[in-house]
């Protein structure tokens, strides 16, 4: 038996062959074409040369097209961290009911289209919208303000949309603060605003600048919401590149102003990971930091004067509960706002509307063409969503067997790249392929491009699973001479699969809240239901699209509830038959609440 039993060495070096599975599905579908859109770029006419990017910045119009994408890339993450973290950090100290509702407001806008949300900001902030009408009023205003189809409207939306992402990420980095710190310091005498100036700001600072990179950077690669809610002449990067392609069908151009956009994104990638690393490293040095150098004077002053320390807290937590209410309403309000506009008995975009009726969804299911746009979405939805998985799932499996700390980031790196570098980029790179193999038209691009997209959120959900996943089962199962494909179909997959339809339904919202490809790949016939939408959109605003999110609301609803049930009734049936077996059982529970003692939580960037 001995003789026959896989070693340590042996198993590890099959997990790592693993990687090659995910490692040559990135490479095909990512890493190649992004190289393939440098090669376009300088050969412009077919021959070898910088005209397309000498072009690009004698005009000077694409220089200030930069500026601007990257100042509004800015003034979102910091509007974003300016709400996000008092909201990180409530959602950090808040427990049960309230901690659950906070997470609630947080991942709402993720089962939200972004196109339903950008048209639902229009209804909001239009010149008859419900901000106008408010303000009108209460007297403060006497006509309406331009608040959408400029740069304003495009911040607002892209900075809900965002919220989510930096929220996230700063109360990842809180969580792993230890509260002990703080009130330990409190207890040798430090004033709760100095506890916090000194221990817990320094320490949060690598979600803060974590943040910060991710919204910067994945902000700069925008398209559908500067498009809907910004103005006609405030381009950003991506829809010049789209211009350059669609309408001057430049290829040479769009490719080169698409590589302008990845280097910049690259070298902010990089220049993120060490800052990231450098304060993560000096964060809980004993060393005086500035912040320790700052707090000096502030704290002698509260030593003195108590009362007035003990009112600056309350005047601060006070103006976080405050930020937090006024977060939770920007998070919540599109979708507010979009149910009674499915139900409007008005002819066109009217918040509130002057009555209500069904004929909206009536339309919707009616319509042949809608429907078909709607089944097309679903199903290469659900291959694209496949796709990912399987191959995301296989890079956290493998992950969590490489020793190698350096060659764990990098790959880590690589792995969620694709939700960083500007989908618009590699949307343009597949195009270049896919035009070339003469496949745009087929359904074969857009689970590709699903698949390539959704990778970094399945790799995440699947990492943190096999993180807290009892490595050893696996290993009993390999010394027992179970194959791989055995384990992972008897012991892997029936353990873990709640992670799995997680992992799975939030590529599946990916996929099919996707416009970018679509406008890529959309050919006669073949419309995914956000292009339909997005053509409706442009063509004439009216509430047939609120109709639509209703629709799936509904069925989004009901599917969770469904999950939710079956999830219920499954631990009920555990329950039942663990107390009629008289013999000791090993199931899904047990792994959930055991942690991986081997294998730790890291970061994520």
């Amino acid at each position: 038996m001995q003789g026959n039993t896989p070693s340590r060495s042996d198993r590890g070096r099959k997990r790592i062959g693993m990687l090659a599975f995910p490692l040559s599905f990135l490479a095909v579908f990512y890493i190649v074409p992004l190289l393939g859109v440098l090669a376009v770029s300088l050969l412009p006419g077919g021959s070898p040369g910088f005209s397309a990017y000498a072009a690009l910045f004698e005009s000077g119009t694409f220089s200030s097209i930069v500026l601007r994408t990257l100042r509004m890339g800015l003034e979102v993450a910091a509007l974003s961290l300016i709400i996000g973290y008092p909201y990180a950090y409530l959602l950090n100290r808040a427990s049960g009911f309230v901690r659950q509702l906070l997470l609630i407001a947080v991942m709402m806008p993720f089962f939200t289209s972004v196109l339903i949300r950008s048209y639902a900001w229009v209804a909001i902030l239009g010149t008859k919208g419900l901000v106008n009408k408010t303000l009108m009023g209460l007297g403060l205003i006497d006509a309406p303000l331009a608040l959408v189809y400029n740069e304003i409207g495009a911040l607002v939306g892209m900075t809900q949309v965002q919220l989510p992402l930096m929220i996230l990420t700063l109360y990842g980095s809180m969580r792993r603060i230890d509260l002990q710190l703080l009130r330990a310091a409190e207890g040798l005498g430090a004033h709760r605003l100095i506890s916090l100036l000194r221990i817990f700001l320094p320490l949060s600072l690598p979600g803060v600048a974590a943040g910060i990179g991710l919204v910067f950077t994945s902000t700069l690669g925008f398209y559908v919401t500067p498009a809907l809610l910004g103005g006609a002449s405030e381009y950003m990067v991506t829809q010049s590149i789209y211009v350059q392609l669609n309408n001057l069908n430049d290829f040479s151009g769009a490719a080169a102003q698409a590589t302008v956009l990845l280097v910049v994104v690259v070298i902010l990638l990089t220049m993120l990971r060490n800052i990231v690393g450098s304060t993560d490293r000096h964060a809980s040095e004993p060393r005086p930091s500035r912040f320790a150098i700052a707090s000096g004077v502030p704290e002698r002053i509260l030593m003195k004067h108590e009362a007035l320390g003990n009112m600056l807290y309350f005047a601060l937590r006070v103006t976080g509960y405050v930020v937090c209410a006024c977060a939770v309403i920007f998070l919540m309000i599109t979708i507010v706002v979009v149910i009674p506009l499915g139900f409007s008995a008005d002819a066109y975009l009217r918040f509130p509307p002057s009555g209500y009726s069904t004929q909206w969804i009536a339309t919707y299911l009616g319509d042949r063409e809608w429907l078909m746009s709607t089944w097309f979405s679903i199903w290469i939805s659900v291959l694209g969503a496949a796709v990912a998985t399987f191959f995301a799932s296989i890079a956290a499996f493998s992950m969590i067997t490489l020793e190698r700390v350096r060659m764990r980031s990098t790959l880590e790196l690589l792995f969620i790249s694709p939700m960083i570098v500007p989908q618009f980029v590699v949307a343009l790179a597949l195009y270049f392929i896919f035009i070339k193999a003469g496949l745009v038209g087929s359904s074969i691009p857009y689970v590709i491009c699903y698949g390539v997209f959704a990778f970094p959120y399945v790799f995440l959900v699947m990492q943190a699973a096999f993180q807290r996943f009892d490595i050893s089962v696996i290993q009993a199962a390999a010394n027992l001479g179970a194959k791989t494909n055995t384990i992972w179909r008897k012991v892997v997959i029936p353990i873990l699969l709640p992670s799995f339809v997680s992992a799975a339904g939030f590529a599946f919202l990916t996929a099919f809240d996707d416009l970018v490809v679509a406008l890529f790949f959309s050919s006669a016939g073949k419309y995914t239901l956000p292009m339909r939408m997005w053509a409706d959109i442009k063509n004439e605003i009216s509430p047939q699209i609120a109709a639509v999110a209703v629709v799936f609301f509904a069925v989004a609803i009901t599917s969770i509830a469904t999950v939710k049930l079956a999830s219920v009734i499954s631990d009920g049936a555990r329950a039942v038959r663990r107390n009629l077996s008289k013999a000791p059982r090993v199931d899904a529970v047990a792994f959930e609440d055991t942690p991986n003692h081997r294998f730790g939580e890291r970061n994520a960037v």
